[in-house]
């Protein structure tokens, strides 16, 4: 009898001692809390889908302890598998009164991410409790669509005369408007500066004109289907690296870029880039996304044609539809008088590459499966050697 009441003292003890250090372990990894000054480094905030970047991530020391056994930085889905590793080795490369790690991202899908937080799992000296400590906030990345690099076409080119074309100025010049140039085979007559001409002893000619950057529209239609259908992500998100891929090749060529989207996401449905705003217009690109057009919006063509109007000369003009039907490629067709050249690329649909083209549209076809190099190829080069060179 004495026995067994001193197994239930023994026992009862070895319990509250058990009980009471699970109770110590867990104040210990919950009660020290002191909030991670997390800082991370990138190249730019500004990524880019399909391409690898470095994230330096630093951890001021005095937020960093000895129960820290692991860690790991939350980041979305489309980044890569979550980075994490051992306390160990941040300790190791502790510098300058941080505690230093780095990794890779490689993200496969354009938007607005967030990188973080930081989330450190600690636990008590005997390894019996663990528990997850979060850093606050993170760190906003934006990523911009994929951009194809594509071939030089003489068909954009020669439209838009170069690097550079002439802008005509009003009919009644200033004086130091009048600049004189040499006579070129086919200037008239009436245009020879005879002062400049006596000077220069050759014939010269009033070039009452000034050079500006020349001018492309490229147009992507942002509106989404009818209510009730199901959109195809694949197909839209095709449509927008094949409008980033030529906005960096027409800006790179020393074009002016209006970008025109359909149904506008704020006040304008044109936004002007200069050669030198590549990043800028990707960044727009990056958070497009199909909206559902209301009745007090413009339709395509005319806000197309509200931008060529303004223009004042025809322009090439590259559409990017994500409608190719009959009905909705007809409103387009006018809109080729107006441009030098008409480019369209259009989902699958016969009839109304059909309508297109007899109003003058250069037309492709956009289609799963297909790259954005092969569409540009086979839609805007002229010389079939080059073409089947790069098949």
């Amino acid at each position: 009898m004495a026995s067994a009441v001193f197994d239930r003292r023994e026992g009862f003890v070895v319990a509250v001692f058990l009980v009471s250090l699970l109770a110590v372990a867990t104040v210990f990894v919950t009660v020290r809390r002191a909030s991670l000054d997390v800082a991370r480094r990138l190249p730019s905030d500004i990524l880019a889908a399909g391409e690898e970047s470095v994230v330096v991530l630093d951890v001021r020391t005095e937020s960093w302890d000895a129960s820290i056994q692991r860690w790991r930085d939350v980041v979305p889905g489309s980044f890569g598998p979550a980075p994490a590793g051992d306390a160990d080795a941040l300790t190791a490369a502790s510098v300058g009164g941080s505690v230093r790690a780095s990794y890779l991202v490689r993200p496969e899908r354009r938007g607005e991410f967030v990188l973080g937080p930081l989330v450190v799992t600690r636990e008590d000296p005997f390894g019996l409790v663990q528990a997850e400590r979060s850093s606050t906030g993170g760190s906003d990345v934006v990523v911009t669509p994929r951009v194809v690099p594509l071939l030089h076409s003489e068909l954009i080119q020669a439209s838009g005369e170069g690097a550079r074309h002439e802008h005509r100025m009003s009919s009644h010049p200033r004086v130091d408007e009048l600049i004189a140039r040499e006579y070129r085979a086919g200037d008239p007559m009436r245009r020879i500066h005879w002062r400049a001409t006596a000077r220069r002893g050759e014939l010269m000619v009033r070039q009452e004109e000034q050079e500006v950057d020349p001018a492309i529209v490229l147009v992507l239609d942002t509106a989404a289907g009818e209510p009730g259908a199901r959109p195809d992500p694949g197909a839209f998100e095709l449509m927008v690296e094949l409008t980033a891929s030529i906005a960096v090749h027409a800006l790179g060529a020393g074009f002016r870029l209006t970008l025109v989207e359909s149904v506008p996401r704020d006040t304008d449905a044109a936004r002007r880039f200069e050669p030198s705003q590549s990043a800028d217009v990707l960044t727009r690109l990056a958070v497009v996304e199909p909206i559902r057009r209301d009745e007090d919006t413009p339709d395509i063509a005319a806000v197309t044609r509200d931008v060529l109007d303004r223009a004042g000369a025809p322009v090439p003009v590259i559409a990017v539809l994500a409608d190719g039907s009959v009905p909705s490629v007809r409103r387009l067709v006018p809109i080729a008088r107006l441009a030098d050249p008409a480019v369209a690329f259009v989902p699958p649909d016969d009839a109304g590459r059909a309508e297109l083209g007899s109003g003058g549209w250069i037309t492709g076809v956009l289609g799963a499966g297909r790259t954005v190099s092969d569409i540009w190829n086979e839609t805007v080069l002229l010389d079939p050697l080059v073409r089947e060179r790069e098949r």
